[in-house]
């Protein structure tokens, strides 16, 4: 294989004789003179080295253009990571305060679960004092009902038993005035 070194040295030699070869077919047009079919050669191959130096000067400018782009693109690309790494520091930022404010939040709502719950226990045991403390009024009222029932009842007893005599006496009673009518009148 040739080196670049030495293939850019046949270029540059034959480059120099198509550039005198095209000078002299160029005078021949000046003058006038017809062209030969080796002169017209000359003029293609002029015409090709024009082209081929437009060509390498267009893709100079490209690979300009596609490093200027380059350049641009990892800038922009920097940037981007730039304001990226700057919205999630934000990002970031936000979520802690939302977090700190919650968390905060969350304890309010622990105290003032704890404060309900001990008001709460509180208003248990007032019931349950008051409750026993009414269980023991009606249990009293209870038992004093229980002893004037009682009562009521052995006077009704005795009252009965008063009666009951009572009626006994009035049978004897009874018994002896008819006794008594019958004996009156048989007489």
């Amino acid at each position: 294989m040739l080196g670049l070194g030495f293939v850019l040295m046949v270029e540059s030699i034959v480059a120099s004789a198509i550039d005198k070869a095209l000078e002299a077919v160029l005078r021949k047009v000046s003058e006038g003179k017809k062209l030969s079919t080796e002169d017209l050669v000359v003029l293609m191959l002029g015409l090709f080295q024009g082209i081929r130096k437009d060509v390498a000067e267009t893709n100079k400018r490209i690979d300009a253009l596609y490093e200027m782009m380059s350049r641009n693109y990892e800038a922009l690309n920097s940037r981007v990571n730039e304001v990226n790494d700057s919205l999630i520091k934000k990002i970031d930022e936000i979520n802690n305060r939302l977090v700190e404010k919650i968390d905060e939040t969350n304890k309010r709502i622990d105290a003032v679960n704890d404060s309900l719950s001990k008001r709460i226990d509180a208003l248990y045991e007032l019931m349950g004092r008051n409750y026993e403390a009414l269980n023991n009024r009606i249990n009293a009222i209870n038992d004093a009902l229980s002893r004037k029932i009682e009562e009521t009842n052995k006077r009704i007893d005795e009252t009965n038993k008063r009666i009951d005599t009572l009626y006994d006496l009035l049978g004897k009673i009874y018994e002896t005035l008819i006794k008594q009518a019958t004996t009156t009148q048989k007489q």
